[in-house]
């Protein structure tokens, strides 16, 4: 199940941020490295960028499904796969993510 909002925390329990899954703050240098691994496109163009956006989301999507699926709970930042933890450009503050129904 997807959540609602997802929830960036502090070490002080601060939200450093807040967003939907189709809004989360991706790296640019991973969108681009991923648009040339698919389309050898070094300067993706929109259709591109979604496509991999989309893409990254589902990912990242499916591992929530599998660690709580509930789709509510929190997660410890180092807890999360590091291959899922590069691809997001959050600040190095946030210790924990929220998942809200």
């Amino acid at each position: 199940m997807q959540p609602r909002r997802i929830v960036f925390i502090d070490k002080k329990g601060s939200t450093k941020h807040e967003c939907k899954l189709n809004s989360l703050p991706f790296k640019d240098e991973i969108i681009i490295e991923k648009s040339i691994e698919l389309f050898n496109d070094r300067e993706p163009c929109i259709i591109h960028r979604s496509y991999i956006m989309k893409k990254l989301m589902l990912e990242i999507n499916e591992y929530f499904n599998e660690v709580l699926p509930l789709g509510k709970g929190q997660i410890v930042l180092e807890e999360i796969p590091k291959n899922i933890r590069e691809l997001l450009n959050i600040s190095n503050e946030v210790v924990k993510i929220q998942l809200d129904l």
